[in-house]
């Protein structure tokens, strides 16, 4: 039987008594007590099987594991698609296809009007009755003052990138050439508004600022204001803060079989939540602990911890907000698996009086430090159960 087993740092409280009554005692002496909690989830077989054949629907990161199948419709077509993978894709992959976007269209319609010219006579020599610019049958050349391709390469840049040296010019009696050059005008002009507009789009994109959002990498069960709950801490890392913000959490079963037999796969069921016992919006000015009651109406109620276990759901947890800096929304999302819910701890006090001038100070190491205390036999649904 396999077992999976989490070694997890534990700090006391930052704050001495002494210092907890204001943040005016900056010069206190902190005793900080280290400690490692071995925490081994009681599982068997089928229950490792279940969470097994139940595959995590987000990550931690937030990032979805749902795989779409063939995808119709409006909205679905390849340009949005391919627009939506370069705002996506990594820095250097933009960057490629933002380089070689160019130097395709440019050797492509350098290729094009090589072609014309060639097919046109523009390249016979005097030999062949080129005098000057005009060529035996006494019509003009394509386009003046071509020689090879990397003259006519040039000339293809100068097109695209509107540049207009003056060298070179696509003459009057070249229908084909005149027809190239107005497709190179416009297809350039579409190509580099795509391009500025995934480039402007990365920029500005709230991905960036979602990752200095930390969410607990475990979920605990303790007592909360005589009620059991489940708790989860949260952390803005940002200097720019998020205001407005709101939380979220979904529990999504595997299967739900209804009153009348039917199976939903993947049913959501929402979880009420408010930080610290009271329903408002979130203060990111400091981590916060996100409190769930398990109260009759929560889809958690009567499970206790062999029931958790055993049973194959997901939490979701998602963050939405507006940053500050930018007046521009942004979203972080989390989950939480049923071994990733620990029984009977609390989390640890994250803030601090560490500065000279006595201003709290958070330490962010502390984002996962818990510590155990006691679930009676009542709450837990079983034996009394009292971590050492």
């Amino acid at each position: 039987m396999e077992s999976s087993t989490a070694v997890i740092e534990s700090l006391e409280p930052m704050l001495p008594d002494s210092g907890k009554q204001g943040w005016n005692n900056s010069n206190a002496e902190q005793t900080t007590t280290s400690r490692s909690i071995v925490i081994t989830p009681k599982q068997d077989q089928t229950s490792f099987k279940k969470r097994n054949s139940f595959r995590r629907l987000v990550t931690k990161s937030g990032e979805s594991n749902i795989s779409n199948g063939q995808i119709t419709g409006p909205g679905t077509g390849t340009f949005v698609g391919l627009f939506t993978w370069l705002v996506d894709a990594k820095w250097r992959w933009t960057g490629f296809i933002f380089f070689a976007s160019f130097y395709v269209t440019w050797t492509m319609f350098a290729v094009l009007f090589w072609l014309i010219c060639y097919f046109h006579g523009d390249f016979e020599t005097k030999e062949s009755g080129l005098v000057g610019d005009v060529v035996a049958n006494s019509s003009q050349p394509c386009v003046e003052n071509i020689r090879d391709f990397t003259s006519i390469f040039l000339f293809s840049l100068e097109i695209q990138t509107t540049i207009g040296f003056g060298f070179s010019r696509v003459t009057e009696d070249c229908a084909a050439a005149i027809v190239t050059l107005t497709i190179q005008a416009i297809l350039g002009t579409i190509i580099e508004a795509f391009l500025v507009g995934v480039v402007f789009t990365k920029l500005v994109r709230t991905k960036w600022r979602a990752q200095a959002i930390a969410f607990s990498q475990f979920s605990v069960i303790c007592q909360q204001d005589g009620q059991l709950s489940l708790m989860f801490r949260i952390a803005d890392r940002h200097t720019s803060r998020i205001i407005g913000a709101r939380i979220r959490a979904t529990l999504v079963s595997q299967t739900r079989t209804t009153r009348e037999g039917h199976v939903v796969t993947l049913d959501q069921q929402p979880l009420r939540l408010h930080p610290s016992g009271e329903d408002s919006d979130l203060l990111l000015l400091w981590p916060t602990t996100i409190v769930h009651s398990i109260t009759v109406e929560s889809p958690l109620y009567g499970m206790n911890e062999a029931d958790m276990m055993q049973a194959a759901f997901e939490i979701i947890v998602t963050l939405e907000g507006t940053t500050s800096s930018t007046d521009m929304s942004t979203q972080a999302m989390s989950s939480y698996l049923p071994c990733e819910i620990l029984w009977g701890y609390r989390f640890d006090d994250m803030i601090g009086a560490k500065s000279d001038n006595g201003r709290p100070t958070v330490d962010h190491s502390l984002m996962d430090s818990i510590y155990p205390v006691g679930i009676t036999a009542e709450d837990n649904g079983s034996v009394e159960f009292s971590p050492d």
